[in-house]
């Protein structure tokens, strides 16, 4: 018997009469209703992999490092023998947290993760990093808002080769000896505070918010050194990163140089990296890479155009209950008087070649003025399907609805009316994925016991289909951060644009 209802059973054997229960958590399905994210991260690999969206400082690294090897010197010194893993752990720690809270100390804005976690920080005078307290805000920036956390730094910090994992514990780590000299450097910006328990000392300790101010200033986010960005740029797309990142690292310096404008920004770079080579304005300087960076960019185009229409979707449903049929109607409808051709093929298997970024831009844009939503989801449809691959990636699965697969599935379509495809594309597209990615996550979550249920946004009723009581509208879906702001960030720090 499964121990789940071995343990309700129980409960209920051990139960004198009726009794209130807690209310269920029930959330509306999160950030990826269609479960069509992963597919955007997958193909983000294949340009910048072991990047993400927050750690795009040069610093932190050399923070980090340097806590590894500091701890290792002091038990090297004898100053501590024998140390637990765990002590290790919270040194590296109480480090992370100094940082942090001196940085947000010179900067409540400061780009690091955490600030709200660390503001009872702001308002004390001393800070003692041992007991309960400190343990229960250790272990809760560990695995979310820290440095370290597989959120934010952690992943990266051992995938670009700043820490390398021991042989003698589970989360302990070895800092590799080419570092040193980048270290050594750091290092002797804190030469006059180093014999400092915070800096010199395992167990418990307990710092002043004024030597954290004056900390704060020597090792700064906003001045890496020489050595520093020499070290981070090797790491990143130098001579030490690996092909595929060195090439969507030259993609973005590529992209950058062509535009030859002073009065930039990142989403122009963006949208040049995913233009062909004859819309450059040299076209033999653009990499191979940015086809990888396109079919980015076009997934990025489906996902959000799927998302677009079941927002609509759930708002058009307001008023109550309608079939499918009828919502069909209301999206040709919106998108006004214009006559549609007579086939699917006609209306959305034909599409002239632009660029996925504008795309992406104009149903954003959309979707934030609620102003022509039916038509841009059209476009995105379109362009989405004319430059699907023929075949879906190893990473594409069936579940997670590969561009591939819907294009096949089009194709097999383009003989149906406007009216007759937008029904398909609603049930199988929409609330199919909808309602297969709310079940499952649901059920993975009770059967490991999580605490939230996804729930669906529509279900279907005598009336049709109707939103589930308690549903709100909520903010607009999202593109997927594409990781090209840290890469960015991370080049302009190391001064190689």
């Amino acid at each position: 018997m499964p121990a789940r209802l071995e343990e309700l059973l129980d409960n209920a054997r051990a139960a004198s009469g009726p009794q209130i229960v807690a209310k269920i958590g029930i959330g509306q399905g999160g950030v990826d209703p269609l479960g069509l994210r992963q597919i955007n991260f997958g193909l983000m690999d294949r340009v910048f992999p072991d990047l993400n969206n927050v750690a795009r400082h040069v610093r932190p690294y050399i923070v980090m490092a340097w806590a590894w090897r500091q701890v290792r010197r002091i038990l090297e010194g004898g100053k501590k023998a024998g140390a637990l893993d765990e002590e290790m752990r919270d040194f590296v720690d109480r480090i992370e947290a100094i940082y942090a809270w001196s940085q947000f100390l010179i900067d409540p804005r400061a780009d690091l993760p955490g600030a709200v976690a660390m503001r009872k920080l702001f308002e004390v005078s001393r800070y003692t990093f041992g007991g309960q307290e400190w343990e229960r805000r250790r272990d809760t920036r560990r695995y979310s808002t820290g440095l370290i956390s597989p959120l934010n730094y952690g992943p990266s910090l051992q995938t670009m080769g700043w820490l390398e994992r021991a042989e003698e514990g589970a989360g302990v780590f070895i800092t590799p000896p080419d570092l040193d000299p980048v270290l050594d450097a750091f290092e002797a910006r804190l030469a006059g505070e180093l014999d400092h328990p915070a800096f010199s000392r395992l167990g418990s300790v307990t710092v002043k918010s004024a030597d954290v101010a004056r900390w704060g200033r020597l090792w700064s986010i906003k001045k890496p050194s020489a050595l520093e960005r020499k070290a981070l740029f090797e790491r990143l797309g130098g001579a030490l990163a690996p092909v595929t990142r060195r090439r969507g690292i030259a993609l973005i310096q590529a992209g950058y140089n062509d535009l030859h404008e002073e009065d930039w920004d990142i989403d122009g770079v963006r949208a040049r990296m995913a233009d062909r080579p004859d819309a450059w304005g040299n076209p033999a300087s653009c990499p191979a890479a940015a086809t990888e960076w396109r079919a980015v960019q076009v997934r990025q185009v489906f996902r959000l155009t799927l998302e677009a229409l079941l927002y609509w979707f759930v708002e058009q449903l307001g008023d109550g209950p309608m079939h499918t049929g009828s919502v069909a109607g209301a999206f040709l409808n919106e998108l006004g008087r214009k006559k549609l051709p007579t086939t699917a093929d006609a209306w959305i298997l034909t599409a002239v070649p632009s660029n996925p970024v504008h795309l992406l831009n104009i149903l954003q844009a959309a979707l934030k003025s609620r102003q022509g939503l039916a038509t841009a989801i059209v476009a995105g449809l379109r362009h989405s399907l004319a430059e699907a691959p023929d075949e879906a990636h190893e990473f594409e699965t069936f579940d997670r609805l590969p561009s591939a697969r819907a294009r096949a599935e089009a194709s097999a379509w383009r003989t149906l009316s406007p009216h007759e495809i937008m029904v398909r594309i609603l049930e199988t597209w929409v609330m199919a994925q909808h309602t297969y990615w709310c079940v499952t996550r649901g059920l993975n979550d009770a059967r490991g016991r999580g605490k939230t249920i996804l729930r669906l946004r529509i279900v279907m009723d005598e009336g049709g289909w109707t939103q589930t009581p308690g549903t709100t509208l909520g903010s607009p879906p999202e593109a997927t951060p594409d990781r090209l702001e840290t890469a960015f960030s991370l080049l302009e720090e190391c001064r190689q644009l």
